[in-house]
């Protein structure tokens, strides 16, 4: 498996996700590239090249993952900056989810990774308030806390 000095992915991964050869120009920096949407990666799911390297079917998809990322920059014309363009009775303008210019991770990508958006939090109170005041009707648990539970810790048992 790859070191920390060396990406999941590959140039080859990227001339697959683009569908032709890099130029020289664009040789000199995928692997820069892949190294940053690699630690991109890393910074939500610490343990990411642990899994790749014990199951080769999340390193594919990892290695999917940062090729397409870095396709994205490089199929931007303009380094990104132009969006459409016209001349004329001629215009065009690019599919950012294609070509953004930006290194980034898409939200339908991390979603293949496991990762999601939603979190939950639930408060842990030492239950003061009821035992000093006895039983607290339902009504005023918020007020007062509860004692160190919830209806979400009771149903998972944890």
């Amino acid at each position: 498996m790859a070191d920390e000095d060396t990406a999941i992915a590959s140039s080859a991964n990227v001339e697959a996700a683009m569908q032709r050869e890099l130029t020289t120009a664009e040789k000199q920096y995928v692997d820069g590239l892949l190294l940053r949407a690699e630690r991109i990666l890393v910074s939500r799911l610490p343990d990411l090249r642990e899994r790749a390297e014990e199951d080769p079917t999340f390193s594919a998809l990892v290695a999917d993952i940062e090729s397409e990322a870095v396709a994205r920059v490089l199929r931007a014309p303009g380094n990104g900056i132009i969006r459409q363009e016209a001349e004329g009775n001629y215009s065009y303008s690019i599919n950012l989810r294609v070509a953004s210019g930006l290194l980034e991770i898409l939200p339908d990508e991390w979603a293949r990774l496991g990762v999601s958006r939603w979190r939950s939090v639930a408060p842990e109170t030492d239950g003061y308030a009821a035992g000093r005041y006895g039983a607290i009707p339902p009504h005023w648990w918020f007020q007062y806390g509860w004692p160190a539970r919830n209806q979400m810790s009771e149903e998972w048992n944890l």
